[in-house]
């Protein structure tokens, strides 16, 4: 399994503003950008989707930025990663309903998504800002 750069550059963003959680100031978007190194371009990308899932929110004006909508110890890795790549399958086995009954593979596929996403929805953002993963 491959993370996609959205996700990647998107779990900085999300750990930057988890840091500012408690400041209760919104981070600008350039600020943001450049602690996240990514582009004011992608850096939009990534908000518009995390804002579409009330994970985010935008707040205009002079002293508007970006401020987290959940509580980082909420906010888990799995929630985040979701949101930004979609369902996170390990194989079509997976996903799809296999018609090959002797085959094996879709229990060893199941197995691995299984462990995957009940590790990365057992992580939150606190976690990572606290430095225990």
């Amino acid at each position: 399994m491959k993370f996609s750069s959205k996700a990647r550059y998107g779990l900085r963003v999300i750990y930057e503003l988890g840091k500012n959680y408690n400041s209760n100031e919104p981070i600008s978007s350039s600020k943001l950008a450049s602690l996240a190194r990514v582009s004011q371009n992608y850096l939009e990308k990534i908000m518009s989707t995390l804002k579409k899932e009330n994970i985010v929110s935008a707040k205009q004006g002079l002293n508007g930025g970006y401020e987290l909508s959940i509580s980082p110890d909420k906010l888990t890795v799995g929630k985040i990663l979701t949101t930004l790549e979609g369902s996170l399958y390990t194989s079509e086995c997976v996903e799809k309903n296999c018609e090959n009954k002797n085959c094996p593979n879709k229990e060893v596929f199941f197995f691995i998504y299984k462990s995957i996403n009940d590790t990365l929805n057992n992580i939150s953002l606190q976690d990572i800002i606290n430095k225990k993963v």
